[in-house]
């Protein structure tokens, strides 16, 4: 789970003229420079993962265990960002530089993600000779390092690399696509869409497992996969263009849209089978970009007001580091936990919160932000 760019989304030049084809709404998402509710958003991702890492106590209502479901919410969040970002760049200089989109990536994941992983590394090679995690530690640390994690089962915390590694290579492959295959780029994504689904539906089971899969492998494809990502990118790409724009204002422009999409996130999670393969899982990507669209779309919708708490903001704009170093975090807590004798699950997850964010805060003030100051250079 890394962080989409959180800087001021430049205004498209596209639109700004009404014709035939624009919308006074369109015209409007085109001028508009923050989308005030995706730090919320990214906020309420973080927790439900936090969420899961922590609260093990079962419970009757099964949504309280779909907290993994917070990594697919932001894949579509960091998706539509992204290509956002791309389009309107393209709209206002006539295309896309690779070089400076990959700078300010370079600038906002590699510094705190890898100097994570060096301070990890310097430690079990220190006074962590002895720990029970250090050679589970160093196997898994090449799928790490080299961001592919997701196409391995790692056996240590940073599995939860996975999604890191799913997000790089999301960078990698498609800002390239963006600026040299244009009016190609939205058909090939159709088709790696439905591509996405035939293995995640497991319509080509026989053929994979010709080449030495069992039917829930890889693991990756076959539950998150591409697919939230994609459908963010789709998101962007019909927001940007004003025939998409006005047919997908008819029900993203509803203010109460977002409610409606978040209750069937929630609905779905309850009533859904322990299994989400298949059309639940689809499903919940599908109300997950209707609740992404519907908050952009408009900045007064109904659920701006909660997205927009002052501490949810802040947990959205922390949500990066909090991701990579939560998992520390937990170990630390539940050692000091048990030590006072409050070994229930129930403390777990507000101590985790609250040291998370009180270390992610540091992180970000003292080390990550002076590679951020350097992004401006490159915007």
């Amino acid at each position: 789970m890394t962080s989409p760019e959180r800087e001021t989304v430049p205004a498209s030049d596209v639109g700004a003229t009404p014709g035939p084809t624009t919308t006074t709404t369109h015209q409007t998402f085109l001028r508009q420079k923050t989308f005030g509710a995706l730090d919320g958003l990214r906020a309420l991702s973080i927790l439900a993962v936090l969420w899961h890492h922590t609260y093990e106590v079962p419970t009757g209502w099964r949504a309280t265990g779909r907290g993994f479901l917070g990594v697919d919410l932001f894949f579509v969040i960091s998706g539509f960002l992204i290509v956002t970002l791309l389009l309107r760049e393209r709209d206002r200089r006539g295309a896309i530089s690779l070089k400076g989109f990959y700078i300010r990536r370079l600038l906002r994941i590699f510094p705190v993600y890898y100097g994570l992983l060096f301070a990890l590394s310097l430690l079990f090679l220190t006074v962590g000779k002895n720990a029970n995690m250090r050679a589970g530690f160093f196997d898994d640390l090449p799928w790490a390092l080299t961001y592919t994690s997701n196409w391995a089962g790692l056996s240590t915390f940073l599995a939860i690399t996975w999604s890191l590694s799913a997000e790089e290579q999301f960078y990698v492959f498609w800002p390239p696509l963006e600026r040299f295959a244009k009016g190609a780029a939205v058909p090939l994504l159709w088709g790696l869409l439905i591509l996405s689904q035939v293995i995640h539906f497991g319509l080509i089971d026989g053929w994979m497992a010709s080449l030495g899969f069992t039917p829930h492998q890889p693991e990756f494809l076959r539950q998150t996969g591409f697919t939230p990502i994609m459908l963010g990118v789709l998101l962007a790409h019909g927001l940007h263009d004003p025939r998409w724009h006005a047919r997908l204002a008819g029900l993203l422009h509803l203010r109460g849209t977002a409610v409606v999409a978040l209750f069937v996130i929630v609905f779905i999670c309850t009533v859904a089978p322990p299994d989400l393969t298949g059309w639940p899982r689809f499903s919940l990507h599908l109300a997950m970009t209707v609740l992404v669209g519907a908050s952009v779309i408009r900045e007064d919708h109904l659920l701006q007001p909660m997205l927009r708490l002052p501490p949810l903001v802040r947990i959205g704009m922390l949500s990066y580091g909090m991701y990579l170093l939560h998992m520390l975090c937990r170990h630390g807590c539940k050692t000091v936990l048990t030590k006072l004798g409050l070994v229930q699950d129930f403390w777990l997850f507000p101590a985790t919160l609250v040291v998370t964010v009180v270390v992610a805060q540091a992180s970000f003030q003292f080390y990550e932000q002076r590679f951020l100051k350097l992004k401006d250079r490159f915007s």
